[in-house]
């Protein structure tokens, strides 16, 4: 258990990779939003992320506190601690998750009425809920909440690397644009706490404390010492392990009410996977103990009965914490998202817009919602400027920029600039940056055929619909002179 602990701590920050990020949902241009929004169709005829430069990204997220909001600088070389100043901000669950995200290999192609394409990703999702209460416990004592109940143990630990295969298609029907991603997973490694509960009681007449337990801890990927006794455990093992299968599906429609207005939804992530190999869980409980305090005196006297009822509560105490393991399969859900935009052409040029998201972990909503202003401001380049409003993190200025010259494509994208400034006085923040191989243009693709309709239609050069409008003037003018000719 102190191993799993320990990889927990070092390990996993540097595998975790997610997917909360809301600016990329809004550029249409990247084959990679369409890993966001289902239903986003690139401009590109043919578009190819390269390996690992494309489709990189990670975030950090902490409803909580920020850094300076619980370390004070009193001069230039101490920092004072103050956790009654954050203690009283904290909701009774609060979460903290980061990540990052690294695409292996992924394409896209346009044709007239769909698209097809399809990624490879190395995937993590690592989210951490904390109870107020354990914060209030250990600053404020138990002699402040006579008569009163904490649970300093209500943890939540979902983290995940697995290994994402996903084919992305798109189909226009009418004014209508759906869009799904079916996704085949395979798991790497798991840490999943199904249940975990320790509650403290005070009783009000005898001060009299009281702890419950209750834990399930399940993990798969993590070597105990018959695992390493028989080298069963190695980096490839990790890497190209196949026995932790999953499946998933992003899914999303958009429709266009006119010219101007787009309106769109959809949810992604919405899947599981089955933990089969390596699997060491570790479970306690239900079990109790009551701790009546000590008779200090009788103690000093040597009195061997109260020396016997400390050695009977040491005993307890250690039964409660005392994990039996097992080794039975599991499965989790994928941290799913639900979300609804609409936006608004301008002109050519210039688009505004709003989305709204949420996602629900460990009995709590997150809520997203965005604000975002793009321009075209040529051919080549494409900015964007967006502002988030998150659950405990209001303050999130973000936006993207998407260059594209000579068959390459980059992109940098995030829905917080202000973190990379202050990062110690930021709840949140992300960034999705990459570069792409693109080649033709649907765009182009569907105008030429319009004009070869018009060229054969009209025995008129390809590409002139000015040529076009003249001459249908021409007509007019010619009926009407008939019109006005005497009979």
């Amino acid at each position: 258990m102190k191993r799993i602990l320990a990889a927990l701590i070092t390990g996993l920050p540097l595998l975790s990779m997610g997917q909360e990020t809301y600016t990329m949902k809004l550029l249409p241009q990247l084959h990679q939003s369409q890993w966001v929004n289902a239903s986003n169709q690139t401009d590109a005829h043919i578009s190819v992320g390269l390996p690992v430069l494309s489709g990189t990204s990670f975030y950090i997220y902490n409803s909580g506190f920020t850094y300076n909001s619980l370390f004070h600088r009193v001069n230039d070389s101490t920092i004072a601690i103050h956790p009654s100043d954050f203690i009283d901000k904290l909701k009774d669950k609060n979460i903290v998750s980061f990540g990052a995200n690294v695409s292996i290999l992924s394409a896209n192609v346009t044709f007239d009425k769909f698209t097809v394409g399809f990624s490879v990703a190395d995937k993590a999702d690592v989210r951490f809920t904390y109870p107020k209460d354990l914060f209030k416990f250990a600053w404020y004592g138990n002699g402040a909440y006579i008569g009163q109940s904490l649970n300093i143990g209500d943890f939540g630990l979902k983290a995940s690397w697995y290994r994402e295969y996903a084919l992305h298609g798109t189909y226009n029907y009418k004014k209508w644009t759906f869009g799904a991603s079916p996704k085949l997973l395979f798991g790497k490694t798991n840490i999943n706490t199904k249940q975990s509960y320790l509650q403290v009681y005070t009783d009000a007449d005898y001060y009299a404390i009281t702890a419950q337990t209750e834990m399930n801890i399940q993990t798969s990927g993590f070597a105990d010492s018959a695992d390493r006794a028989e080298n069963r455990m190695s980096f490839p093992g990790y890497a190209f392990n196949t026995k932790n299968k999953g499946l998933g599906i992003d899914l999303g429609a958009s429709y266009q009410y006119n010219d101007k207005i787009t309106i769109a939804g959809g949810i992604n992530n919405l899947g599981y996977i089955n933990w089969k190999s390596n699997i060491h869980n570790y479970t306690t409980g239900p079990r109790s103990i009551t701790f009546e305090g000590f008779d200090l005196a009788t103690m000093l006297q040597g009195d061997s009965s109260e020396l016997i009822s400390t050695s009977q509560y040491l005993d307890s105490v250690e039964n409660m914490i005392d994990f039996d393991k097992n080794t039975d399969a599991y499965r989790t859900s994928l941290s799913t998202e639900f979300y609804a935009m609409g936006t608004y052409a301008i002109n050519d040029k210039h688009t505004v817009g709003m989305q709204v998201s949420t996602q629900r972990f460990a009995k709590r909503m997150i809520l997203a919602s965005t604000l975002y202003y793009r321009i075209a401001l040529s051919k080549h380049f494409t900015g964007a400027l967006t502002y988030t409003m998150k659950t405990s993190s209001a303050f999130n200025i973000g936006g993207a920029i998407v260059a594209r010259f000579a068959g390459m494509q980059w992109y940098l994208a995030t829905d917080n600039w202000w973190a990379s400034v202050k990062p110690l006085d930021a709840k949140n923040m992300n960034v999705n940056m990459g570069v792409n191989l693109v080649f033709g243009d649907r765009f182009k693709k569907k105008n030429k055929v319009a004009d070869e309709m018009i060229y054969h239609d009209h025995d008129i050069r390809p590409g002139s619909i000015s040529d076009l409008m003249e001459r249908a003037a021409d007509e007019d003018e010619e009926t009407l002179m008939n019109h006005d000719r005497p009979q």
